[in-house]
């Protein structure tokens, strides 16, 4: 085991030093009176060691609980150590530990490599222990051992025999150099008779503690680990159980099993090849006798673990606790379902009585529109001014069916139709002469006129209007629009705006407008202050603005037949004449030519023309698309094309 990295405390002056309080004191011989044990240097070491792997354990216990499949993957792993687990239980080159036996466990020292030990069959067969007279047998201490010896050799002694035999002298220096030395006792122990079996798959219950507790007992003796617990009883705690589980899942054994394996005896004098080989060989025999040996032990660990009560109990009382934590979760749920069962009930009986209370209200508000109708309907029948004509002709003393249908299917709501029917019934019905006088009769037809019917006629003219649509399903212009309409050709009338007001544009000012807008196209960054850099600061931004615009709806309305249009049009083609050194003469027929007045049809044909031949190749292009375009000859076709594309090219 590595140490972890630790600053010892010493002690100080009137300190006492940490004692040890042992359970199970050795036996005392007559003259030690007493004994302390003082964790001074190398012992001290040991106990934080002890101390470091206890807590290791602790938190791999803790590790265990929370994924139970953890404890069989490290014993899986080593027991798949192999030679590392060998090196460990043989003592070559293994871990730190204390040299004991039984429940203290057997500790290899780490200064001390193991040495691979071959014990004669005769050796085998003498109990050694006995030949010491130690009680304690494999259980004895260093320190019993070497009492015994000494007191052994007292009594053993030649001197001491009647006939001087050194028969049992040297038993007794034979026994000491077998147990003696700690390779040779743990072969030696690991070769005495052990009852290596392991109880059924499935015991009973009321034999469990009888059956597996006196085996896990035998099997303590191999532990390399000090404090390896007992298997208890039934009312042991169930953190108890689980700290025994945990422990024997880990469980390391010292087991020597030199005297099963065919070892190699490695002479001094062999090379040093010679020597790695056989050593790798007894070590592959070997650790094979331990991975049986380990998988014994775990298999041990599993059937006691599946047979154990203390578990099934604990595991019968969670699966209940679970059980109840899923009904209670169950039946949570259920009310929950239940609650939102119960409110969407209520919220579809809400939703249906305010959907039954708005049906009722639309059929109230029907109902009172149906009312007003029939009221019109009955006062006008009653005086004898309905017409059961099927026609929406207005006249000044009668009234048609169609038109009463048609001014209430345009009312929305109870409301206006009362209001609609209050309004006719307040109209006298009586009729009387015709009067020219009247304006409210010049667009009617009939010899009387009556006060009734000439107040549905203004409201039927007033409903028009609010519709947009008459009575019979044509659009009504509002009334409103015949001054919009003035409005818009005073506004053409109106002079120009004073911002086009300034200095004069010359046709050198026009050309340098028309190379400028040319050079910085719609979207240039500071386009008009360019633009004006190349008018010289001669016209303001503005000025250049409301020019440009002047000459584009010029150029625009060319062919309408504008004076005023095709004079500017005419000045800005004299103006890119003048700029570009053309005579003026072939710049005015060129812009002429270009703005030559093409109507909407013909313009949708010569588009669709140039779509239908665009895979065209051949020179008679515009001979074909001229007979598509009506009135257009094939040179027209294609200077029309080329203005477009110098239009879209300036956008």
């Amino acid at each position: 085991m590595q140490m972890l990295s630790l600053t010892l405390p010493s002690l100080q002056s009137g300190e006492k030093a940490l004692e040890f309080q042992v359970d199970d004191p050795p036996q005392l011989q007559p003259w030690i009176a007493t004994y302390r044990l003082i964790p001074q240097g190398e012992a001290f070491c040991r106990t934080v060691a002890l101390t470091t792997q206890l807590r290791h354990e602790d938190m791999r216990t803790q590790q265990a609980h929370a994924d139970p499949n953890v404890a069989r993957q490290w014993a899986a792993e080593e027991a798949d150590g192999g030679a590392a687990g060998a090196d460990n239980i043989n003592g070559s080159g293994g871990d730190d530990g204390d040299d004991g036996a039984g429940e203290g466990g057997r500790f290899q020292p780490s200064s001390r490599k193991k040495k691979f030990v071959k014990l004669t069959d005769e050796d085998l067969l003498v109990d050694w222990y006995d030949v010491l007279k130690l009680e304690q047998q494999d259980g004895a201490t260093e320190e019993q051992i070497k009492a015994a010896y000494r007191r052994r050799c007292l009594e053993t002694h030649p001197d001491k025999q009647q006939n001087h035999s050194d028969e049992l002298f040297k038993q007794v220096q034979r026994a000491f150099d077998i147990l003696g030395d700690p390779d040779t006792r743990q072969t030696y122990d690991s070769s005495r008779p052990f009852d290596d079996a392991i109880p059924a798959e499935v015991v009973e219950e009321k034999v469990f503690y009888s059956s597996f507790g006196p085996v896990f007992e035998r099997n303590k003796k191999w532990s390399s680990v000090p404090g390896v617990p007992s298997l208890g009883n039934d009312k042991t705690p169930y953190a108890e159980v689980l700290r025994f589980y945990d422990r024997w899942t880990g469980f390391q054994s010292w087991r020597d099993f030199s005297h099963l394996a065919d070892i190699e005896e490695i002479d001094e004098g062999m090379c040093r090849e010679e020597k790695r080989y056989y050593q790798r060989e007894n070590q592959r025999q070997l650790s094979h006798f331990h991975k049986e040996e380990q998988k014994r032990i775990r298999t041990l660990v599993d059937r006691a673990r599946r047979n154990d009560p203390r578990l099934r109990r604990h595991r019968e009382e969670e699966e209940g606790k679970r059980q109840k934590e899923v009904q209670e979760r169950e039946a949570f749920r259920q009310q929950l379902a239940a609650e939102e069962e119960r409110r969407r009930a209520e919220e579809t009986r809400k939703q249906k009585e305010k959907e039954e209370a708005e049906a009722r209200a639309q059929q109230q508000e029907k109902q009172a529109m149906r009312e007003a109708q029939t009221a019109v309907l009955g006062f006008l029948g009653e005086h004898g001014l309905l017409e059961e004509i099927a026609t929406n002709k207005l006249f000044a003393d009668r009234v048609r069916r169609p038109n009463v249908q048609w001014i209430f299917s345009k009312v929305t709501s109870a409301a206006a139709a009362q209001k609609l029917r209050d309004a006719i019934l307040a109209a006298s019905p009586t009729r009387v002469p015709r009067t020219d006088d009247d304006p409210r009769t010049k667009e009617f037809e009939g010899a009387a006129q009556v006060e009734a019917v000439l107040r549905f006629n203004a409201l039927i003219a007033k409903m028009e209007q609010h519709c947009g649509v008459n009575r019979y399903g044509e659009a009504v212009k509002k009334a409103k629009e015949g001054g919009d309409a003035a409005a818009k050709k005073k506004q053409a009338a109106a002079p120009a705006s004073p911002v086009a007001a300034g200095p004069e544009w010359t046709d050198e000012d026009l050309g340098r407008l028309q190379k400028a807008t040319a050079k910085y196209p719609p979207g240039s960054v500071d386009r008009w202050i360019k633009i004006c850099d190349v008018l010289r600061h001669k016209f303001t931004e503005e000025q250049a603005m409301a020019k440009v615009s002047e000459l584009t709806a010029a150029l625009h309305h060319a062919g309408s037949g504008n004076p005023t249009a095709s004079a500017a049009a005419a000045s800005v083609s004299h103006a890119s004449a003048a700029g570009s050194g053309t005579p003026a003469s072939v710049a005015g027929t060129t812009a002429a030519a270009a703005v030559e007045e093409w109507s909407m049809t013909q313009q949708k044909q010569l588009e669709q023309g140039l779509r239908d031949l665009k895979d065209y190749k051949e020179k008679d292009k515009y001979q074909k698309i001229a007979k598509m375009v009506e009135g257009k000859t094939a040179k027209e076709c294609f200077d029309r094309f080329k203005f477009l594309c110098s239009v879209n090219k300036k956008k």
